[in-house]
């Protein structure tokens, strides 16, 4: 082919490279008709037509997605001509059967790297390049700051990790992903004369390894549960929080990545060791395969493209960045002198790109606001290796310099430990540490919270603010900080990310925070509460500002629960745990709790008015039998029974010409209901009920989607019994305190007794109460509340004392499910907290009788083990048809069993129905899409009053 001179072939950018002449796209994310697949890692591959690649990608990729396609598989070094153009293959060193492409046409020459390394590796084939017109190249580690150690020493460091675990007696887990990273290190480890043992998506891609390399070594094994002792544990990083690993107490585990060159990396992968071993290709050898290549035209994409596109400007490369925006720098200083033989930029040569979006998730994974503000340093300026790795990556300092920031290293210290007694312990010692005013701050600020659950303040400080905030104080790209946003699904972390070496820290006590919250509940707007929190986030550390953050999004995500607080606060001041656990029931107030604790009175706390306390628990079970059986063994002979109402659980406190409602969660939430206020103030008498907000109206009552439609409202002061859309009723079935006298331990029997005697106002009602006697009495009184459209029933112990926040055998409900549908997954989305890093949220869908169509019907994330979990985030991944931020839709493929209180319907999903509390039941590896259910036994389901009258199953 002759290339015609000044011509360049034309390149486009929308999530993959497009060459529109050729109508041949370089690795994009979605399926496409004619694609070259460099590599076999899931954010490169999808369903296309036809592809273009290489023998070990091509064979990789029938083994992780599957399919069927029309395939053009080419050797390294040979060349295949198409209709106008010509490619040839080229080894990119990333991973086994990574590919260049170097392609021919009548434009000119382009040569598409892939992802890439230069250095050599001990699984893939070395690099290989050639002379092109334009060179497309992935700038992962596009910083001068990303200068790699060397290989051997970086295994040798892993080696040694892994043989001090060993001789302790623990086990070494390394977290390297499952194709390409791991067969490195096994590779490392067997030379070593270690044994691996390799989780199961590890094992599947080293077999195909060994199928395809002459040479590859054996010696390695599959994971077994209890036989990890004496090996060294390979998973993918998703692994970490998985059951797999987390059940092996005495373990160390290690990171493999190239991000560990940044500071704080083990708190970033919440790991004990973090090694710089990456399959990318670092700065150094980027700026050299530039001078390698030769090219006349430079464009970068992936990591920090924007960065090194402007480096190589300076260097006199014409280069653009092909995923970021472009920022053009003002040349005072004259004209640059071309190097390399290179023109600079020209306006024949400017690149024909569309910028649509930001490429997707990446194998190793860019924390682009974990890094620098982007900056420039002369190759003569390249940093050491000694001068980029940190003397230590823990995080916080061992010597927090500030009084926030000892509460910070607590948390920290708290997150990385497992042990409930340890938690305990370091709990208690820094409590006992506290003067009487840091006490109840820390106290609250533990639990997640700025003020006691009884105070009606809240801060209305959201993701919103706080982003803005973030980004005003660490001056990166929005871009940027949707990527770190994104890759940590944790607010937290991600203002850990972004705050680091960005700020100017001050010392910050804790009354500093506590007088700091309060401005900023008071603050009136967005903007003015954005303001306030960039200011003083500009003035903490990373550490500070990542636990700022986490209290105000009200989850500190460092695995420590309310009443392992209440424990600590037990064991530093030598207090009874159950008084503890009483005075912060009724004060609502884990802070003053602990004061009272520290001074030794907690016996002067009572229940008051307004202050609501946690809501008595049922404990199920799941039929008329199981619950006969529980009251026969605690020797009752009859037990009183009430409907399980499908409303609102709320506590309703009327007194000294006030009402105040309250939910189960201890959310002031009077305004929603302000009707339901208005007539609980004809009460005569001073009372805290418990009860439930039911939508009722015509003596009828309505469904909890009816209900539904008075929680998103923000006030109901338009909202009057009798001509609201969706009245409500308070129905009454316990009785807490009465005129002032706390009645929570005396029996339900006298309790219910008082209850009855008040003239209730309309618009409030006592629950009904019956007696039975057998199981086969709890059985017809269940069928009749399911008819009544009631979920079930609660079974109470007459003699039962008010027990708050506690599930006993008082108590026991009897709730079954409606029916189970088996649906195909055909969305799925990473979680939050733990499951940040796996795909844990399933949307599916059953499919239409007509048409065969699939129609979403829910979504679920709760039923399956962590392990499960991870299967299905190897699986999901590879089999990613389109990638949307953190959603993804996947090949519909799996079926899953889905059950659920009710179906409703709802415009919310395209089935047009809706299920209420949807969880999984059973990943159905019996059955194939062909077998999930239609829409018409979907539709059988609504408003089914009992289970009995659903349509069979299959």
């Amino acid at each position: 082919m002759v290339k015609h001179d000044g011509a360049m072939i034309d390149v486009r950018y929308q999530r993959g490279i497009h060459l529109p002449a050729h109508d041949l796209w370089l690795d994009p994310h979605d399926a496409k008709p004619f694609a070259f697949v460099s590599h076999a890692h899931s954010d490169h591959t999808a369903r296309h037509a036809e592809v273009i690649a290489s023998i070990g990608t091509a064979r990789l990729m029938q083994a992780r997605i599957g399919g069927e396609r029309r395939e053009q598989v080419l050797a390294f070094g040979e060349r295949r001509e198409f209709r106008d153009f010509a490619i040839t293959l080229l080894p990119a060193g990333h991973i086994f059967g990574s590919a260049q492409a170097f392609i021919e046409t009548d434009a000119g020459s382009l040569l598409y790297t892939g992802d890439f390394k230069l250095r050599p590796g001990l699984s893939a084939e070395p690099t290989e390049w050639c002379h092109a017109d334009t060179l497309i190249m992935e700038t992962t580690y596009g910083l001068p700051r990303y200068h790699m150690p060397p290989t051997e020493e970086v295994m040798a460091r892993m080696v040694a990790f892994c043989r001090d675990a060993l001789e302790d007696g623990a086990v070494p887990v390394l977290l390297g992903y499952s194709l390409g990273k791991s067969q490195e290190i096994l590779c490392a480890l067997l030379a070593a004369g270690l044994t691996p043992m390799l989780h199961g998506a590890v094992f599947q891609m080293s077999e195909i390894y060994r199928e395809l390399q002459p040479g590859f070594p054996d010696g390695y094994v599959r994971y077994a549960a209890g036989q990890v002792e004496g090996k060294v544990l390979v998973c993918p990083p998703s692994a970490n929080r998985s059951l797999m690993v987390t059940k092996i107490k005495n373990r160390r585990v290690a990171v493999l990545t190239g991000w560990s060159l940044d500071p704080g990396a083990m708190f970033r992968y919440q790991c004990d060791a973090a090694f710089p071993l990456t399959d990318h290709a670092d700065y150094p050898d980027l700026v050299r395969y530039v001078e390698l290549v030769q090219p006349q035209r430079v464009l970068t994409l992936h990591g920090f493209a924007a960065e090194f596109a402007r480096d190589l400007r300076s260097r006199g490369f014409e280069a653009w960045a092909l995923s970021e925006e472009n920022q053009l720098e003002l040349n005072l200083a004259g004209p640059k002198i071309p190097q390399n033989g290179q023109t600079g930029m020209t306006q024949n040569h400017e690149p024909q790109i569309s910028q649509m979006t930001q490429i997707g998730q990446r194998d190793e994974a860019v924390p682009s606001a974990g890094a620098s503000p982007p900056f420039i340093l002369p190759s003569s300026s390249v940093p050491s290796v000694s001068s980029v790795v940190p003397d230590s990556v823990e995080s916080p300092p061992a010597s927090p310099s500030s009084e926030f920031e000892r509460f910070a290293s607590l948390g920290q210290q708290i997150a990385a430990t497992t042990s409930k007694l340890k938690k305990i312990d370091l709990l208690s010692t820094y409590l006992r540490s506290l003067d009487a005013a840091q006490l109840p701050l820390a106290a609250r600020y533990l639990t997640g919270r700025v003020f006691a659950q009884s105070d009606p303040r809240v801060m209305q400080v959201g993701w919103a603010v706080i982003r803005r905030a973030l980004i005003a104080v660490s001056r990166i790209g929005e871009q940027q900080f949707r990527n770190v946003s994104r890759l940590h699904a944790d607010a937290g972390r991600t203002a850990y990310e972004a705050l680091l070496e960005r700020t100017d820290p001050h010392p910050f006590t804790l009354a500093e925070s506590g007088d700091f919250f309060a401005e900023l509940q008071r603050a009136r707007g967005p903007l003015a509460k954005s303001d306030l929190l960039q200011r003083r986030l500009a003035t903490l550390s990373a550490i500070e500002g990542s636990y700022v953050v986490r209290i105000l999004t009200g989850d500190l995500r460092i695995g420590l629960k309310e009443g392992l607080v209440e424990e600590a606060i037990a064991a530093a001041f030598g207090v009874s745990g159950d008084d503890v656990r009483e005075s912060n029931m009724l004060l609502g107030d884990i802070g003053e709790t602990a004061s009272l604790g520290s001074q030794q009175r907690l016996g002067e706390t009572t229940l008051h008015l307004f202050r609501p306390i946690k809501c008595m628990l049922a404990s199920p079970e799941p039929s008329a039998v199981a619950v006969w059986s529980r009251l026969v063994e605690a020797g009752a002979t009859a037990a009183w029974i009430e409907d399980k109402y499908d409303g609102i659980r709320a506590q309703l406190h009327i007194g000294e010409g006030r009402v105040e409602i309250f939910s189960r969660d201890l959310r002031r939430i009077t305004e929603q209901f302000a009707d339901l206020a208005r007539a609980a103030r004809e009460c005569p008498a001073s009372v805290i009920f418990d009860g439930e907000i039911l939508a009722y109206e015509a003596g009828r009552r309505l469904s909890f989607f009816d209900l539904q439609k008075r929680l998103g409202r923000k006030t109901g002061d338009d909202l009057f019994l009798g001509s609201s859309d969706v009245p409500v009723i308070f129905k009454a079935f316990d009785l807490l305190a009465l005129d002032g006298v706390s009645m929570m331990k005396e029996p339900l029997a006298h309790r219910r007794a008082q209850l009855e005697k008040l003239a209730l106002p309309a618009g409030l009602e006592v629950a009904p109460t019956f007696t039975v006697h057998s199981a086969d009495e709890v059985e017809a009184t269940f069928l009749a509340a399911r008819q009544r459209s009631n979920e079930g029933l609660i079974i109470k112990d007459p003699a039962s004392l008010y027990t708050p926040g506690r599930r006993g055998l008082a108590w026991i409900k009897l709730k079954r499910e409606l029916d189970t549908l088996d649906v195909v997954v055909v969305g799925a989305e990473l979680g939050h907290g733990k499951r940040s890093h796996v795909l844990s949220d399933y949307t599916f869908a059953v499919r239409d009788d007509a048409t065969g169509a699939l129609l979403t019907i829910g979504k679920a994330y709760s039923g399956l083990t962590d392990v499960e979990i991870e299967e299905l985030t190897e699986h999901f991944t590879a089999t990613t048809l389109a990638q949307h931020g953190r959603y993804r839709e996947v090949e519909p493929d799996t079926v899953l069993e889905i059950a659920f209180d009710s179906v409703q319907p709802s415009p919310r999903h395209a089935s047009g129905l809706a299920l209420r509390f949807p969880r999984i039941k059973a990943i159905r590896r019996d059955k194939t899409p062909a077998d999930i259910d239609k829409l018409s036994f979907a539709r059988s389901l609504v408003a089914t009053a009992e289970p009995a009258a659903a349509a069979p199953r299959r």
